[in-house]
C-alpha cells in the first residue's frame, strides 16, 4: 500500500512540477475575418463570427464588463453571431447575425442611442427593438446605422448638424434623417458624415470648416446635402476634416482639409469640392485615418499619403507625403 501511494505521489508531482515548467495553456489564435479601429482600441470578428477587442477602455468601449486596458485581444461575451463592428473615439458598436444592433463604451452626448441617462456602458447593450440594421458608422461622439427599409438613423452629438435632422440638438435614441429610403450606406467622420443614395449621388453633413462636406464652400449643413453631380459614387469613407470618395469608374476623389497632404494632390491646399488623385482609374479599395489616407490598387498594390509623424504611411521614415507612394 504504502509502495502505491509513493508511485501515485510521484506521478502527481511530475504533473504539477510539468505546469508549472509550460504554465497555463493558451487558447489558440483566432483566424480573423474582419477588423476596425478606433482613436485608440481596435476590435476584430474572427472567423467563428466572436468578437475580440483590445486597447484603451477608460469608458469600457472593449465591451468586457470593465476599464480595464488590454494589450491582447479579448473576447467579447460568448456570441458568435457578430457579422460587423464599427468603431467611433470612445465607443463601438457591432450588428448581430439577426439584425440587432448593439453598443457600449462612452455615452457623454447618447451616442449608444439607449436613451435614459446618458451612463457609459462596458458591456454591449441593445439599441431599441429592432432586427433590421444593416449597417453602421460611428463618428467621434455620434452614430448612424441604415436600416433595411433604406431608412437612415443618426443619434449622439449634433453640435455642428453631424445628424443630419435640420438642427444641432443632440438625440439619445436612433432618430430618421429626413424621409428617403434610398440610402445604401453611410460614413460618419469626426464631425461630420456622408452617405451614398440608390440613385449613386453622394450626400454629405455637419462641420464644414475646412470643406469636407464637398459643396464648394465652408458653411456647415445640419441636413444632406448633394455632393457635386455625378451619380456614380461607389463609396465613401469620412475622417476627421477631410473625405475621400471613389468613383464607379475606379478613380478616387478627396477634399477638405489638406494641411498634411492627406488628399493626395500633390500640395497642401484645402479643397472644398471633390478632386481627383492622380490618374489611376484602378483603385478598388481605400480608407481615410486622421489625416491620412491609404488605398489598394487593382495590382495588389498598396499607396499611402499624408501625415507620417507616427510612422503610418508604413514607408520607412516619417515624411509626409501629398501624393499616393507605394509601400514597399
Amino acid at each position: 500500500m504504502k509502495s502505491i501511494l509513493r508511485i501515485t505521489a510521484a506521478v502527481l508531482m511530475t504533473v504539477a512540477m510539468s505546469f508549472v515548467a509550460s504554465g497555463p495553456a493558451r487558447a489558440a489564435t483566432p483566424e480573423w475575418l474582419s477588423v476596425a479601429a478606433g482613436a485608440n482600441h481596435t476590435c476584430a470578428i474572427a472567423t467563428s463570427h466572436a468578437l475580440y477587442c483590445w486597447g484603451n477602455n477608460l469608458n469600457g468601449q472593449l465591451g468586457l464588463g470593465d476599464s480595464l486596458y488590454r494589450d491582447i485581444p479579448r473576447r467579447v461575451g460568448t456570441s458568435t453571431s457578430w457579422t460587423s463592428v464599427s468603431l467611433g473615439d470612445f465607443h463601438t458598436c457591432a450588428r448581430h447575425s439577426s439584425g440587432r444592433l448593439y453598443c457600449w463604451g462612452a455615452n457623454s452626448d447618447g451616442q449608444l442611442g439607449t436613451g435614459g441617462p446618458a451612463t457609459d456602458r462596458t458591456t454591449p447593450t441593445r439599441v431599441g427593438t429592432s432586427t433590421n440594421w444593416t449597417h453602421v458608422s460611428l463618428g467621434q461622439r455620434h452614430t448612424c446605422a441604415r436600416h433595411t427599409s433604406g431608412s437612415l438613423y443618426c443619434w449622439g452629438a449634433n453640435s455642428e448638424g453631424q445628424l443630419g435632422l435640420g438642427h444641432t440638438t443632440p438625440r439619445s435614441t436612433p432618430t430618421k434623417v429626413g424621409t428617403s429610403t434610398s440610402w445604401i450606406l453611410v460614413s460618419a467622420g469626426d464631425l461630420h458624415s456622408c452617405a451614398k443614395h440608390t440613385s449613386g449621388s453622394l450626400y454629405c453633413w455637419g462641420d464644414n470648416a475646412y470643406g469636407q462636406l464637398g459643396l464648394g464652400h465652408l458653411d456647415d449643413r445640419s441636413a444632406p446635402r448633394k455632393v457635386g453631380t455625378s451619380t456614380s459614387w461607389a463609396s465613401v469613407s469620412s475622417s476627421v476634416e477631410h473625405t475621400c470618395a471613389r468613383h464607379n469608374s475606379g478613380s478616387v476623389y478627396c477634399w477638405g482639409a489638406n494641411g498634411s497632404g492627406q488628399l493626395g494632390l500633390g500640395d497642401f491646399d484645402d479643397r472644398t469640392s471633390p478632386r481627383k488623385v492622380g490618374n489611376s482609374t484602378n483603385w478598388t479599395t481605400f480608407a481615410t485615418g486622421g489625416l491620412h489616407t491609404c488605398a489598394r490598387h487593382s495590382t495588389g498594390s498598396l499607396y499611402c499619403w499624408g501625415y507620417n509623424d507616427s510612422g503610418q504611411l508604413g514607408l520607412d521614415d516619417f515624411a509626409e507625403r501629398s501624393t499616393p507612394t507605394r509601400i514597399l
